[in-house]
Parts: C-alpha cells; structure tokens; sequence
C-alpha cells in the first residue's frame, strides 16, 4: 500500500478512545467505515472509504485493490461486495492517508474527516433505509425446520440451512464502538467486526468461520459445522460429537475436497476435524490449506468466492436446491447475514469470514440473525434451541436479561 503521506499519531489516552474517535470523524463527514480485530490480535484496524457509499461489485483478488469488502448473503452479480477502498488505514496505532487526490466531494470528506478528528461528537450510527425481517416465533420457526426436513427427504439433498431474527431493544446508552471492543474482549478467537456505511447502516459481529484466508503463505480455507454448548470444564479434545453433528461437519468437508479437486489442486493439506471453541459453544472445524505460485493463488481466490460462497454451513448442499428452498419458505431477507466480510491485499493479507453471530442496527432495537443446518434427522425443537445458543454472542453485550425465545 503506497502511502501518500507521513502516518498520523492520533493523541488520545487509550486505544478506546482512538478507536472512537475515528468512528466519530467518519459518520460525521459521511464516510464509509469498517473495524475489525482478527482472531489473536490485541489491536484493532480499520479503513475509512472517503468516497460515502460504496457500490456493489465484483470481488477481484488479482487487482490488488487494498480495501474492507462486505458482501450480503445473495447478491446481482453473484458473489458481489461492497468494497470499502482503503483511504484512510489505521493500522492499530498509526493512522495512514492513501490517494490523497480525487473527487471535490472526497476531497471535502477528507476535510471534514480530519476536521471532525478532535472534536467532541455524541455517538450515532448510520440507519439502514429498512429492515426487511420478520422475527420468527418458535412456533413459526420450527414449521419451517419441519418444511425443510420434508423436502430434504423428498428430494434427496443432503442439507438445507434455516435461519431467523430476534429484535430487541437497544440497552439504554448504547455504545457500537464500546460494543464492539467488548466483543473483542469477550471473543478473542473470532473475527470481530463493526462495519458503518450510509444508507446501509450497522452491523456487529463475532464470527468463528474462515470463508478464505490468502497471504504469503498460501491459501486457507474451513469447513465448520456441528453446534453444541461448551461443556464446563472439559477440554476440547475430550467433547463428544452425536452423530448429527459428525455427518453435518463432514458434508460441508466432502464439499469443499471436491472444489479442490474440480480445480485440480494437487498438494491439498487437511487438518482436522477438531472442536473448536467460540463463545460459549464449540463447533467442528477442519482446516484446508494450499501453496501456490501468486498469480495462480489470486485466480484461485476469485473461483473460491465464486463457487464455495454461499457455503454449504450456511446455505446447504447442493447449494443451488438449497437456496432455492431460503429463499422460498425462510419468509425474510438475511441481508448481510451469512454473506462475507474482510480485508483484502492490506499489510499482504486477505482474511474473508463468513458473516455469522451478526447484528443489525435501528435507530433502538438489535436485529439478531441465527440459523442452523437442517438434516433428514433434525428435530424440529432441538434446531430452535441451537439458534438459541447461537444468539448468546450478540446477546453477551446487550444486557443479560434479554432474550431471544418467543
């Protein structure tokens, strides 16, 4: 990334209040911005696009465009993103300016940004035009599981995912910046992100699942799936996995192998299956890595977002029957749930997540999206209470009291 000019240091007296402080610039002069904290870091990054609201396009890993992407669950072309450019970079200290020229209208952000620096500013976040959700009773969730099951048996696919919202209302002083350095603290191995656009609005998330990894050192992608409570006490490698769980996490593992294998990749590393924690639940995780020269490795990049997204952990398989059938009977718009977000080409790396323990803001209430993947097997009450267990993310920092059951 060529920098335009010398970093800034930004003279604050904790990394909370740096962090909200480039918050506060960017929704003050109407920037695009994104945060996030990578699993095992202690700082977080963030990128401020000057340019307001960032189309939709085409995700291209061979163009080496430094930027945040965040991507809805369906999207016209396929597998399109929102690509917030990496104007401004901070880096977890240092604040750095990219392509100081352009537009008169990014030129005036620009100006606003730093105007609105060392101001005093009361928090607010962008509101989305609509949100086009209908919170599922357990009732009419569980009609739906009962809906899937039966086409899965009539049909013959493996796996169809299901999922819905709970909305909630917003603890009283609620903060999206404190929020989310509280998921950051509370979920030190997932993917924490906090992405602010106009007309689009904010979102909060702490996601375990890598959708693709891409730097020096080759090529990662996961198939996860199987969800229980984290038994207190128990080492990971001692938790036992029901049947259910071990065909789901191996359906989206066969998946991804015959990816690999359609794009005749020889040296195709594997590790696992192993329980992983996040939260206050465990999944199953197996780990695919490969090597490959640059050029050939971006390309490959494009063809995992464009054949592996949606994945089969949040969509099912076959993929197509199965987002037929979402978008069918799921009776609401997942929006950027289950969609991906990420860095892309910045310090040298990619690292896209599968957008999931996500949620929606509205001028007072949370909107939480949950799912679960459906087998001919499931049980229609064992699935509700999976999502459950699934919205204790979200609900871990909005107040204990709340609840997601109907």
């Amino acid at each position: 990334m060529a920098v335009a000019e010398q970093p800034l240091q930004l003279e604050t007296d904790t990394l909370d209040e740096t962090v909200g402080r480039l918050y506060d610039a960017a929704v003050a002069a109407g920037c695009a911005l994104a945060l996030w904290q990578r699993p095992g870091m202690t700082c977080p990054q963030a990128v401020v696009d000057l340019n307001g609201t960032p189309p939709l396009d085409t995700v291209d890993f061979a163009a080496g465009q430094p930027a945040f992407v965040f991507a809805p669950f369906v999207a016209d072309p396929p597998g399109a993103a929102l690509q917030l450019q990496a104007d401004l970079w901070f880096d977890g200290q240092l604040l750095h300016l990219h392509n100081s020229n352009g537009t008169p209208k990014r030129t005036l952000r620009a100006e606003a940004f730093f105007a609105a620096l060392h101001q005093p500013h009361h928090r607010r976040w962008y509101l989305p035009a609509q949100v086009h959700n209908h919170p599922a009773t357990e009732t009419e969730f569980t009609a739906i599981v009962e809906n899937a099951i039966d086409f899965i048996r009539s049909t013959g696919i493996a796996k169809v995912v299901v999922s819905r919202t709970a909305s909630l209302p917003l603890p009283p002083h609620f903060d999206p910046v404190l929020t989310f350095r509280s998921l950051c603290q509370r979920y030190p191995h997932a993917f924490v992100s906090l992405v602010a656009i106009p007309d689009v609005g904010l979102w909060l998330g702490a996601t375990p699942e890598v959708l693709l990894s891409l730097d020096a050192a080759g090529l990662t992608t996961m198939a996860l799936a199987g969800t229980q409570r984290r038994p207190p006490h128990q080492p990971l490698d001692k938790i036992q996995w029901g049947p259910k769980e071990q065909l789901e996490q191996e359906m989206v593992g066969a998946y991804i192998r015959a990816f690999f294998a359609a794009a005749q990749i020889a040296d195709l590393q594997e590790s696992g299956p192993q329980t992983v924690a996040a939260g206050s639940v465990v999944h199953l995780q197996t780990t695919f890595h490969l090597q490959l020269p640059p050029a050939e490795q971006r390309l490959l990049a494009n063809r995992v977002l464009d054949e592996l997204h949606p994945t089969s952990a949040v969509c099912g398989m076959p993929k197509h029957q199965a987002l037929a059938f979402i978008l069918a009977h799921e009776g609401y718009d997942r929006s950027f749930y289950s969609g991906f977000l990420g860095p892309i080409h910045i310090q040298g790396q990619s690292s896209l997540y599968v957008n999931l323990r996500c949620m929606q803001l509205s001028a007072d209430r949370a909107h939480l999206y949950v799912g679960a993947g459906i087998t001919a097997d499931s049980d229609p009450a064992a699935e509700w209470r999976e999502t459950a267990l699934k919205a204790e993310t979200m609900l871990a920092v909005l107040g204990a009291e709340q609840t997601v059951a109907a």
